[in-house]
């Protein structure tokens, strides 16, 4: 495929042609979840004892699970969640081989009917599959097991894709994915929905081609006009229709500025659900704040409205239970009740961010979920693009602009970052990937006005730098090290350009100032350094990579390492 050439150069150039190809066909698979680069390539697992699987995702209540999310601390109990919550497994098989092959669905069937068994612990598979395969698999069973009471509705979502003809697949093909999929069903036989799917080039190019609507349409009863914004009074159905995709799925996007993610069975939701199921209830939106709806130009004709480039920036809660209530066999009474949609015109990022913080302040939301519309956050974004670099501050807004993906950075990603280099901490940038900064001291920590602009720069290149090399085949690296070593790496880079073990993000501000930087050879000589002697470490404390790299006794470990090479090396020798 041209295409995927074109996005291998473009997105991932140092990475073999193989490993960019899983990144590229789970994107694709998974484009209306409107993942970033970063989110995706998180869940490939490809490579040595991968059991023919190259990348596994797993969503709760349409949030991307990590290690440390909520649902899978061993702190929370299933009673902290709702019933009937969506539970999703993906599974994604990617090879650029000219067809699809029996060989590789027979490994995928035997892999399934082992990882899905939860009689099997999965430490017993160490010795089959490698430890991302069995880490990513484990947020699944882990989440399974804790909602089960919660009676979840889970889907479990196979797809093989490869750059061949989905038409011309022969009949044994279609015969072992008939196959698979009771495996499945006989493994989860709880599943509300099960998915075995071969996307060839074809299906491959159309995905691609795909693009989310910013632009929708918006019936409406009433409404009051000021200036070029409005207040509309909108039937539940109609919320709906400009809510959901055409095959019924949320349009995600449509909510990747709102501050905070859907909340589950909390009790606010609670409230809303019951005021949508009863039939004596007032009517809706006497007893709900509404929704608030930022878009660049909203034009009506016939009481419907035009609106362009929507966010939806208030009302994440409220639009959940919508949806949930009326996507399956919805009560007669329901359709008609009405919503009040504020719709605001503008195009102004600062009046954007405001209107975000105000509407929010309605109800509690923690400082964390508002961090994106900080100031110091709006400086940060301003500089990158001084730099012709774009900061994501709002998940996927220069991604969905068409703007050069290598180019791109998140918070997060910066976040983690700083905290590796600046602080000599890759321990909590590995081991905390989404709760990082939720934090207010580590947030605080990584993100203050104290920081010059330059050093978040400096280290969202260098950490790049980094990610490139580990994944190229000059690194050498296996799975396992690709996943886990990548902070500790970008550690020692800083470490070796300052001199010494660093304790503050702004210590970093010469470094950035000078734009420095190491070559590929001496990373790659560096690298060799970190494995061996993260090799001594795992033989001296009998522990797996994964788990000490999640440990500031690792961090401090290497650091010490690196201080007395150093210091042999410098000292002059004896007469």
């Amino acid at each position: 495929m041209r295409i995927f050439d074109a996005w291998h150069t473009e997105n991932l150039p140092s990475a073999t042609s193989a490993t960019a190809f899983e990144v590229f066909a789970s994107e694709l698979v998974l484009r209306s979840y409107g993942l970033s680069l970063e989110e995706v390539k998180l869940g490939i697992v490809g490579g040595g004892q991968d059991g023919a699987i190259d990348s596994i995702y797993v969503f709760f209540d349409d949030a991307l699970l990590d290690e440390d999310s909520e649902v899978v601390s061993e702190s929370s109990k299933s009673s902290d969640f709702g019933q009937d919550r969506s539970l999703e497994l993906w599974i994604v098989q990617a090879k650029r081989t000219a067809a699809f092959s029996e060989e590789a669905i027979d490994k995928l069937e035997n892999s399934l009917r082992r990882l899905l068994d939860l009689s099997q612990p999965l430490d017993e598979l160490s010795p089959l599959y490698n430890s991302d395969v069995l880490a990513r698999i484990g947020i699944f069973r882990s989440t399974w097991e804790k909602v089960l009471t919660r009676r979840p509705r889970i889907s479990v979502n196979v797809v093989y894709a490869t750059p061949g003809d989905r038409k011309g697949v022969n009949p044994q093909v279609e015969a072992k994915m008939i196959a698979l999929k009771q495996v499945i069903l006989a493994a989860v036989p709880d599943a509300d929905r099960i998915s075995v799917d071969l996307l060839g080039d074809v299906e491959l190019l159309a995905r691609y081609n795909e693009r989310p609507s910013y632009t929708l349409p918006m019936r409406y009863q009433e409404s009051v006009t000021s200036g070029q914004s409005h207040i509309a009074l909108v039937a539940l159905k109609d919320y709906y229709d400009l809510i959901v995709d055409e095959n019924g799925r949320l349009r995600r996007h449509l909510f990747e500025m709102n501050v905070r993610d859907y909340q589950g069975n909390v009790s606010v939701n609670q409230e809303i659900r019951k005021s949508l199921a009863s039939v004596e209830s007032p009517q809706f939106w006497w007893l709900n704040n509404g929704v608030t709806i930022i878009c660049s130009d909203a034009t009506s004709a016939g009481k419907t409205y035009s609106l362009s480039n929507i966010q939806i920036v208030n009302g994440l809660q409220t639009s959940h239970e919508i949806y949930d209530t009326l996507k399956v066999n919805p009560p007669e009474h329901i359709e008609d009740r009405m919503l009040l949609v504020r719709i605001i015109v503008t195009a102004d990022t600062l009046t954007r961010d405001q209107v975000i913080r105000a509407t929010n302040r309605q109800t509690t939301v923690t400082d964390a979920s508002l961090r994106a519309t900080d100031e110091v956050q709006r400086n940060i974004e301003n500089y990158f693009l001084t730099k012709g670099w774009y900061y994501d501050r709002r998940k996927n807004f220069y991604k969905n602009d068409g703007r050069d993906t290598s180019k791109i950075v998140s918070i997060s990603l910066v976040g983690a970052a700083i905290t590796a280099m600046g602080l000599s901490r890759p321990d909590k940038s590995r081991g905390k990937p989404s709760s990082l900064l939720k934090n207010d001291d580590d947030y605080r920590s990584v993100f203050n006005s104290s920081i010059d602009l330059e050093i978040y720069f400096w280290a969202a290149k260098t950490q790049r730098q980094i990610d490139a090399f580990i994944v190229s085949e000059a690194a050498d690296a296996t799975v396992s090290q690709k996943s886990n070593l990548r902070f500790h790496l970008s550690m020692l880079v800083a470490e070796h350009l300052y001199g010494g073990r660093l304790r503050s993000p702004q210590q970093l501000r010469q470094l950035a100032l000078e734009d420095a930087s190491m070559s590929d050879e001496e990373v790659s000589a560096l690298f060799e350094d970190l494995k061996h002697w993260s090799t001594q470490y795992l033989k001296t404390n009998g522990v797996i990579l994964e788990r000490a790299t999640k440990a500031q006794r690792f961090s401090d470990f290497l650091l010490g390492r690196a201080a007395a090479y150093r210091s042999s090396i410098e000292k002059p020798p004896s007469s």
